[in-house]
């Protein structure tokens, strides 16, 4: 009996539901009552029929798809998206280094003597060599054997130039990817012939240009090429057909030349018997990838809703992400939640991919070019270091040696990875939170033979010394410390020498609020060592709020290489917030892996189970 299916069901993606569907209306039409549908000739022409509807919706979705934000996933794509709402993506970064140059001789030199622009240094990172360069000229004046010229930066790169002549349709395409678009230059001749060239810049608002405007626009295309855009006459100004486009730009090496510290000059001669030398000022660093897809359709959206100004903190962030590519993090907060408040002031602190701190360079350009000109009058932004709260893990594992090929040694690296992974995904950022369930679960998790683990936690501060003054020093973990108001010595410190004595001191805490200052007396056959207190007072503690405060404490030299607290926290979870970032450090993490025999059946191992305490 032929169905009454009469219509074809649309709602259906998947192949097999398509093919049925189109059965059922078949099956349905009075011309197909007695057909075989399940015989082959049939068969595949509704195999065809399916096909061609799975693949225009699977193709339908895609496009859709790609015409948003959130789902895009071709880079042009997003790209095109972010264009709307007014972001560039980052390029390609070129790393620069700050040294000194000296120059000497064995007699006396010219009056001035000029290192030229596009000078050549090399070094070599990683058994790889690398090219640097000045990007303009510099000078050292007054006659001399020793000439001395400071601050001179080196850009890493390729250095190129590219040419168009003005005509009807043509496009400006720099042909290279991976070009660091802050050193594009571009200079404009009246024609070939000409020896007149007017330099244009590259605009960052259309309100600022009008029609006598000498500025571009870049934007980014296929295949990671970048291309030019001028004036029309109204916004910009245009330019004529014969005019000669001249280009140069830096191709980057991205993140590989950073950290290089060792240069050797490759330039021309400077004058005769000249010889250069280079001193360190600092490493190499600000090499950078292309921006990739995440961080765009992180950033496009939140530079957008700033609207090209610096006023709730999120402004702040949404500006430095977009203009400082170096930002691996960014905590921003106003004044008034300072510890203390400080009114009209708004607080920055930002954590560099490639170093631990920022350089004074790139505070100065993060407050003088990313912010100045879209900051409150009224607010003044500063730039903090961030500090880190390093998380040291003690884990013992138990596993049941009859459920796993591996050895302890192998549990252990296994689990060390997944405490590493762990750190890289959920740490080592502002406003991160330590989660022992989590860890403690992925730890469990790692390999099927573990039945459970004890991770016990310590925090370690490294507190930089002030040497030979009587300094004052506060330490904010911002976590409550461990405190059942007996001296359990929930602080301690590495070995440090004070004024006036050759023993190796430290600090702990009283358990009552009070920081204490001691040395371990040399034990004798008949008495073991002793803490010798030295000053039972010298600051003191606030366990709930996290803080501690030493005063008048002036050390003359380490015992260890660091000079570092330890402190018992209540929680084992652990916050983060304002300058700090939580992290696991891998020189502080220490695993080890025990079978368990009670998890195999062995109804005699209780009676010599392992104990792990689980205190720190």
């Amino acid at each position: 009996m032929a169905s009454n299916n009469k219509r074809i069901s649309v709602s259906e993606l998947d192949f097999d539901n398509i093919k049925a569907n189109l059965k059922e209306y078949l099956k349905g039409q009075d011309t197909f009552t007695d057909y075989d549908f399940e015989g082959s000739g049939l068969s595949i022409l509704l195999d065809v029929l399916a096909y061609n509807t799975h693949y225009n919706g699977i193709y339908t979705n895609l496009a859709v798809n790609e015409m948003f934000l959130d789902s895009a996933s071709k880079r042009a794509s997003v790209v095109s998206l972010a264009k709307l709402l007014g972001y560039t993506p980052n390029s390609a970064k070129c790393a620069t280094a700050t040294v000194t140059l000296n120059i000497t001789s064995p007699s006396t030199g010219p009056s001035v003597v000029t290192v030229p622009a596009f000078t050549q240094f090399n070094t070599t990172v990683d058994g790889n060599s690398y090219a640097f360069y000045t990007t303009q000229e510099y000078s050292a004046v007054g006659a001399s054997t020793n000439y001395t010229i400071p601050n001179v930066v080196l850009t890493e790169g390729s250095p190129l130039a590219f040419k168009y002549t003005v005509a009807s349709g043509t496009r400006y395409i720099i042909p290279n990817a991976n070009v660091d678009l802050a050193t594009v230059k571009v200079r404009v001749q009246e024609n070939a012939t000409s020896s007149n060239f007017t330099t244009y810049t590259i605009s960052t608002s259309i309100i600022e240009a009008d029609s006598t405007s000498k500025v571009f626009w870049i934007k980014e295309i296929d295949d990671g090429l970048y291309e030019l855009t001028f004036g029309d006459g109204t916004l910009g100004r245009a330019l004529d057909n014969g005019n000669v486009v001249n280009i140069s730009y830096f191709v980057s090496s991205l993140d590989a030349p950073n950290g290089a510290t060792l240069f050797s000059y490759d330039g021309s001669t400077l004058y005769s018997g000249a010889n250069v030398s280079i001193t360190n000022t600092s490493a190499a660093i600000g090499g950078g990838v292309v921006e990739d897809i995440e961080s765009i359709k992180f950033n496009a959206p939140r530079t957008y809703a700033a609207q090209n100004r610096a006023v709730t903190p999120d402004d702040y962030r949404a500006l430095i992400y977009a203009n400082f590519p170096e930002a691996a993090s960014v905590a921003v907060w106003g004044g008034e939640d300072n510890d203390p408040p400080i009114y009209g002031k708004t607080y920055i602190a930002v954590k560099p991919k490639t170093s631990g701190k920022l350089t004074v360079q790139q505070k100065s350009d993060i407050i003088n070019t990313i912010l100045e000109s879209k900051n409150v009058v009224s607010i003044t932004p500063e730039i903090i270091d961030a500090e880190e709260i390093n998380i040291a893990l003690t884990v013992t594992v138990y596993y049941n040696d009859r459920e796993t090929g591996y050895s302890s040694t192998d549990i252990e690296s296994i689990v060390r990875q997944v405490i590493l992974d762990y750190n890289e995904s959920d740490l080592q950022k502002f406003e991160s939170v330590f989660r022992y369930s989590k860890l403690s679960r992925l730890i469990d998790a790692a390999e099927q033979s573990i039945t459970n683990n004890i991770t016990t936690v310590i925090l370690r501060r490294n507190i930089s010394p002030r040497y030979g003054i009587s300094a004052e020093y506060n330490i904010n973990v911002i976590n409550p410390i461990y405190n059942e108001g007996v001296a359990e010595d929930s602080i301690t410190s590495t070995g440090f020498y004070i004024q006036g004595s050759d023993f190796i001191h430290y600090l702990t805490d009283d358990g009552i609020g009070n920081m204490i200052l001691f040395y371990r007396s040399v034990g004798t056959a008949t008495q073991d060592a002793q803490n010798i207190i030295v000053n039972n007072s010298i600051g003191t503690v606030d366990y709930a709020a996290g803080k501690i405060n030493i005063k008048n404490l002036n050390i003359t030299g380490l015992a260890d290489l660091d000079f570092e607290i330890s402190i018992k926290p209540q929680s084992n979870d652990v916050i983060s917030a304002f300058t700090q970032i939580a992290q696991i450090t891998p020189d502080h993490l220490s695993v080890t892996a025990i079978p368990d025999k009670t998890a195999n059946g062995d109804l005699r191992a209780g009676r010599n189970y392992t104990f792990t305490s689980s205190h720190s």
